[in-house]
């Protein structure tokens, strides 16, 4: 830790919090000139002073005093339209983000147990084809729905996160392999859905494979083409052409909202997807507005008139067939911690400080574990 990495840890926590300098100086009982010769690094802070600034920031000593990571391959695209509040909780995001792969390296260091991209080196340029080509070079079979991406980005070498952002602008991002990666980092902010993860889940695999060299370019907004190929190979990846077309066919004598609602239960996946797959495979349908037709067509059914990413029959309600909220985890990350800790590799505390957890909920957990 240097005292630049200090004075940006403060900065950072400052801005969540909504204070000025003046603001944490007053909170803090410290002058505004002594407190801002420590955040420009012009002094150290004395250990009575850190407990002063942490107390009102009401952070952890330990956060104010973290190396600032730096990732060179971050895919962050959505920056227009933030808040300042926004921007800094993006910040805190990054800085979040770098620590998790620090993390995980470690993790994977310690345990010798290390995972290879398999798919190192793909190169496509279209991205229907390359869905198809993926699924065959993964062994899916190639109609099928996908039941578990989490567990197939955790088999072929991809780093899984999910958190929320604490805001809904961004669905998630991706990270390449020169920071530890390649790495997925989906948003769960409340009320993105289930279904809208996978499918942020299986975009950013897209840019991935198909955008390789856009990593650490940072560029205010969105390359808008990427992004359409993105969304293309995520639908054709989660929803193949043929056998959606075999679906809707056999669906044919439902009401229009109920057929939607079928296939997208059958597929595991979001009306959206849907609909967007069902206009990137019929050309009957690409000059209709589908979604307007399904919302109209929705809200005189139920009611609802799906705003606010409201997605009509999520997981939960039908975790019966197949797809619960456990399925898509970080399932291989929190084994590392697990298997780390039984092996006396890293202490409680330590496990307790990567998965972000008090001590009395990380003693909670690992006698947890002694019972499995």
């Amino acid at each position: 830790m240097t005292v630049q990495d200090l004075g940006a840890n403060v900065r950072r926590h400052m801005k969540l919090a909504g204070m000025t300098i003046p603001d944490l100086a007053e909170k803090s009982g410290m002058a505004v000139g002594a407190l801002s010769n420590i955040m420009n690094g012009k002094s150290e802070p004395r250990s009575s002073t850190l407990i002063k600034i942490s107390d009102a920031l009401n952070v952890t000593i330990s956060e104010l005093l973290s190396e600032t990571p730096e990732l060179k391959s971050l895919r962050f695209r959505t920056l227009k339209n933030l808040s300042g509040r926004e921007k800094a909780e993006r910040d805190q995001l990054r800085h979040e983000i770098g620590i998790w792969l620090r993390d995980y390296r470690e993790l994977e260091d310690l345990l010798d147990d290390h995972r290879k991209f398999k798919l190192e080196g793909f190169q496509a340029t279209d991205p229907v084809l390359a869905a198809a080509e993926i699924r065959r070079m993964l062994g899916l079979d190639e109609a099928a729905p996908i039941p578990d991406i989490a567990s197939l980005l955790n088999d072929i070498g991809v780093k899984l996160r999910i958190k929320g952002f604490g805001y809904r602008k961004t669905n998630g991002l991706s990270v390449g392999a020169d920071d530890g990666g390649p790495a997925i980092v989906i948003n769960a902010e409340k009320g993105i859905s289930i279904e809208r993860q996978i499918f942020t889940a299986a975009h950013e695999f897209g840019h991935l494979l198909l955008h390789a060299g856009s990593y650490g370019v940072e560029i205010d907004g969105e390359d808008q083409e990427e992004e359409k190929q993105a969304n293309a190979f995520a639908g054709a990846f989660l929803v193949p052409g043929d056998n959606l077309r075999k679906q809707w066919d056999e669906a044919r004598g439902e009401p229009w909202v109920e057929r939607i609602l079928h296939i997208k239960k059958y597929f595991k996946v979001s009306y959206q997807t849907i609909i967007y797959r069902l206009q990137q495979i019929d050309n009957a349908m690409k000059e209709r507005n589908l979604r307007l037709e399904f919302a109209v067509g929705y809200k005189k059914l139920t009611g609802h008139d799906l705003k606010d990413y409201f997605e009509p029959d999520p997981v939960a309600d039908f975790e019966a067939d197949g797809l619960s909220r456990n399925d898509f985890n970080e399932e291989r990350f929190k084994r590392l911690i697990r298997l780390a800790y039984e092996r006396e590799m890293i202490s409680i505390s330590r496990a307790a400080e990567i998965l972000g957890l008090d001590m009395k909920s990380m003693r909670e957990l690992a006698l947890s574990w002694r019972d499995l």
